[in-house]
């Protein structure tokens, strides 16, 4: 965003008799209030889907290095660590155990392997 004109630069541009100049600059004034509710008004929305997705997230509980998922009491899982952080997805884990590498779990989404 450009600097934009203070109260005293357009009282001065009204005093010089410049009031073309300082048009000019309420209207940047204006111009830049706009933008300003505009984005306010997106990030209002931001916050808002944020919490609706908060308040109506899974109940996680990270053990093993891996997330479960708590329904009733019941572990249901595994699921992602890296791709419930970084893109709150609930990504399900493969059971590596029984693919060549015989690791503990891998990740179908992001390929990642978790011991």
């Amino acid at each position: 965003m450009a600097l934009l004109p203070s109260f005293s630069e357009i009282a001065k541009s009204l005093k010089k008799g410049a009031t073309e100049e300082a048009e000019k600059q309420i209207l940047k004034l204006r111009e830049a209030a706009l933008e300003l509710q505009e984005e306010n008004l997106a990030l209002r929305e931001q916050i808002k889907k944020l919490h609706e997705e908060k308040s109506t997230g899974v109940s996680l509980e990270l053990s093993q290095g891996v997330y479960w998922q708590l329904e009733d009491g019941e572990r249901v899982g595994p699921f992602c660590p890296y791709c419930y952080d970084a893109h709150h997805r609930l990504a399900q884990l493969l059971d590596g155990s029984r693919y060549v590498a015989k690791t503990h779990w891998i990740c179908r989404e992001c390929n990642r392997v978790f011991d």
